[in-house]
């Protein structure tokens, strides 16, 4: 058997379960809210809710994954885009630092240990990790237009 005719197999079976709760739900509505049948039906729709959104994550990962995998040049520039990455944070990280701002009320933050200067410092990587991007991606909107214009 073919993959494709598995997952078709399998996507027609999900189907039918699915429209077999949406059915007993529908049967089961009641304007009585505290009517404990139809909360369990609400119950159980939500779960399976939840299971087919973990099941399709996980599935959009790995399957992504085997193809990054699987083409030599996808994974290629997988690994220049995390290499990337990882040198904006790192960058990010060396210029950031520690110093409280000053504004009103900044005090009481540090007083309950809301923020400590581990949290400082990884809020300051954030933020210079958004600059050091939206300079990139400004600067890529602006070579795109220059170098379309003289070609």
């Amino acid at each position: 058997m073919k993959f494709a005719k598995i997952t078709t197999i399998i996507l027609w079976v999900l189907l039918a379960f699915s429209l077999f709760l949406i059915v007993s739900l529908w049967a089961n509505l009641d304007p009585n809210t505290g009517d404990p049948g139809m909360l369990q039906w609400i119950g159980s729709n939500l779960y399976w809710s939840y299971i087919l959104l973990a099941v399709v994550c996980v599935a959009a990962v790995v399957l992504e994954f085997v193809n990054t995998i699987s083409d030599k040049k996808a994974t290629k520039n997988a690994l220049i885009g995390i290499g990337f990455l990882v040198a904006v944070i790192g960058v990010s990280y060396l210029f950031s630092d520690t110093e409280m701002p000053k504004f009103f009320g900044a005090d009481k933050f540090v007083q309950n240990g809301t923020v400590t200067p581990t949290i400082l410092l990884w809020i300051g990587t954030g933020l210079i990790a958004s600059y050091i991007l939206i300079a990139i991606s400004i600067l890529t909107i602006v070579w795109s237009a220059i170098s379309g214009f003289f070609k």
